[in-house]
């Protein structure tokens, strides 16, 4: 039995500001375990539904594969699709693009197949549908009238041509390549009709347990891992899908691959412990390069942090904590209000007192979205939109301009816990004892605005009545993890127009009944610049335009983005290899390989090898 040396792996997540301890344990001599410690435990295994937060995403890319990747620098590269083509039909005058799907199947052993894909987005613009990705889909003719309701699917411009071809109609003349870059979003991925709508019918008295996306017995998966496991909130299993696709000889689950498991864990005590920094900083010293002992590197400020940058890498997110403001709020409903509070924050210092390698936002666009026309990060070629220090003397000014001299606003986070765990730590602490990068920020807010001569109430909002709570309206201001990842700025732009947020949307904006974002925000002004950009071909003029709607909405103001994620991790290169990170900033486990099971069966392989010809020689001379 070939014994394996235990791996540390490090990996920082979004919600809480903790990181999470792994180690690598032999179960066999054909496999090997990872256990991962993580604070944002998907909600749902929806695609269409979840936001994609660091982990969440890392999660979804193992076990999803949409039509395209994105490697470095934004270029677009095969996933689910290994070729794509554009075709101007002239019988018909209709611009059209292909994908030619790759022969792979889902976990279950059934081809994946192109009508796969038309019901995932056929899904995502049905009008009862509130995924945040519709947007994406939009330049797919008649997309936006099949998600108001006044057409039917039937009439959408997306064909499967056969089991390999999927065909698609554009609205009008389209960048394909474009089109290409924005359904890499792992949002985009194929789903099986057949296992969604029997889960919908076998499941009578609504029980969660009997969803698809909450039960590892009943889902399929398409991507280099699948569901092996599944306790809501507690543990998820990832084991390796044998039928994923793999074009490269070298890239194939042959004996050189350990069948990986990888063990993700919701674990509270790991969250709420308190050690010292001084305690932490010892244990990480001693066993950065072992494992089987538990460190926590969230306790870390940014100068003990600094001392271990070679062993330990930190790439950004495209992910920011944003406040959202409900706009028809009596106080708020006044963008110079908005401006004023968003203002009035002192980004720095949030992001300072977290005591994290995270970014003080200067846009809401985070850095890190390649700009193609300019070939630089949007963020730098736009300029700063926010500062990242307090302007008081500009929030004052804005406040007088509006009339409005302080009242009452109830601020939100989200505790990412239950109720019943949250008791739980309250019994056992006394409070919840951990500190979360968004009550930081809460409470760095509340000093900020009250200054102003507001009452701020904070409300900690947990896990399960989060999304409600959101939907519904029920808040004044509320802070969210704003993750689209997508390549295209666009895409975190659009989601604050009425056409094009993708929850329940009406094309006519006299309707009464369109909810065009959690924010209400409601901009005709807004909605013609994204209907000038959205078809334009020229890359740059595209990308000047884009930067004047980020201005434009940071004038409406529905929210205000706060700082930007960072994901930092180390492991051990001698146990591990092919471990990297996305054009995203999560890491990818997709390649993982065990390189010291590698050389050891080499070896051992040689070593046979050279006994068996020693044998065959010596049999020789004896004959």
């Amino acid at each position: 039995m070939k014994k394996f040396v235990a791996l540390l792996l490090v990996l920082f997540v979004c919600l809480p500001v903790v990181a999470a301890c792994s180690t690598l344990q032999g179960d066999n001599d054909k496999g090997a375990t990872i256990s991962m410690y993580l604070t944002d435990f998907p909600q749902t295994l929806d695609p269409a539904a979840v936001q994609l937060q660091a982990d969440t995403a890392m999660i979804f890319s193992l076990i999803y594969q949409p039509l395209t990747t994105i490697g470095e620098k934004g270029k677009v590269k095969p996933g689910l699709a290994y070729e794509w083509y554009s075709y101007y039909d002239n019988r018909d005058e209709e611009y059209k693009m292909y994908f030619k799907l790759n022969e792979t199947m889902w976990s279950d052993g059934i081809a994946v197949s192109a009508d796969d894909v038309v019901y995932a987005w056929k899904r995502i613009l049905s009008p009862d549908s509130e995924s945040p990705y519709a947007s994406l889909l939009f330049p797919i003719k008649n997309a936006r009238q099949v998600k108001s309701g006044i057409m039917t699917s039937d009439d959408l411009g997306l064909v499967a041509e056969d089991d390999k071809l999927l065909s698609i109609t554009f609205e009008e003349d389209y960048d394909t390549e474009l089109f290409a870059e924005a359904v890499s979003c792992i949002a985009l991925s194929p789903l099986r009709e057949d296992i969604i709508t029997r889960a919908i019918k076998n499941n009578t008295d609504n029980s969660r347990e009997q969803d698809w996306d909450k039960n590892a017995a009943i889902m399929v998966c398409n991507g280099p891992f699948r569901v092996q496991g599944l306790e809501e909130g507690v543990k998820l299993s990832l084991e390796r899908n044998q039928y994923y696709y793999r074009d490269d000889e070298e890239d194939k689950l042959d004996e050189s691959v350990i069948p990986f498991r990888l063990v993700c864990y919701y674990e509270n005590e790991k969250i709420d412990k308190k050690d010292t920094a001084e305690a932490t900083e010892q244990q990480f010293q001693a066993d950065k390069f072992d494992a089987g002992k538990s460190f926590y590197l969230g306790n870390f400020d940014k100068t003990t942090f600094a001392k271990y940058a070679s062993s330990i890498t930190t790439n950004k997110l495209l992910s920011t904590y944003t406040y959202y403001f409900n706009t028809k709020n009596d106080i708020l409903k006044d963008a110079k209000v908005r401006q004023a509070l968003s203002a009035a924050l002192d980004r720095q210092a949030i992001v300072n007192a977290i005591g994290k390698n995270y970014i003080a936002s200067t846009g809401f666009v985070p850095s890190g979205v390649f700009d193609t026309a300019s070939g630089t990060d949007f963020r730098k070629a736009g300029g700063d939109i926010y500062s990242t220090t307090a302007d008081t003397a500009k929030a004052t000014s804005l406040l007088n301009e509006a009339g409005v001299k302080g009242g009452t606003l109830r601020l939100a986070y989200l505790v990412p816990v239950t109720k019943n765990v949250a008791n739980g730590l309250t019994d056992k602490f006394g409070k919840i004892s951990y500190e979360l990068a968004s009550q930081i920020a809460a409470e760095s807010a509340k000093a900020s605005w009250e200054a102003l001569g507001f009452t701020i109430e904070l409300v900690p909002v947990y896990a399960e009545e989060f999304q409600s709570t959101l939907s519904s309206g029920n808040f004044d201001i509320i802070g969210v993890d704003y993750a689209v990842n997508s390549t295209d700025a666009i895409a975190y732009l659009a989601p604050f127009a009425t056409k094009y947020s993708g929850n329940k949307v009406s094309i006519s904006l006299d309707a009464e009944t369109y909810n065009p974002h959690y924010t209400g925000l409601s901009d005709e002004e807004y909605d013609t610049l994204l209907d000038e950009v959205i078809y334009l071909k020229d890359r740059t003029e595209r990308a000047t335009k884009l930067h004047e709607i980020e201005t434009k909405l940071a004038e409406l103001c529905p929210a205000t983005a706060v700082f930007q994620y960072t994901t930092s991790y180390t492991y051990n290169e001698k146990i591990l290899k092919k471990i990297s990170s996305s054009y995203y900033g999560y890491n990818d486990f997709s390649d993982l390989r065990m390189a010291d099971y590698i050389e050891t069966n080499s070896r051992e392989n040689e070593e046979s090898l050279n006994e068996a010809k020693t044998r065959s020689t010596g049999d020789e001379s004896e004959g």
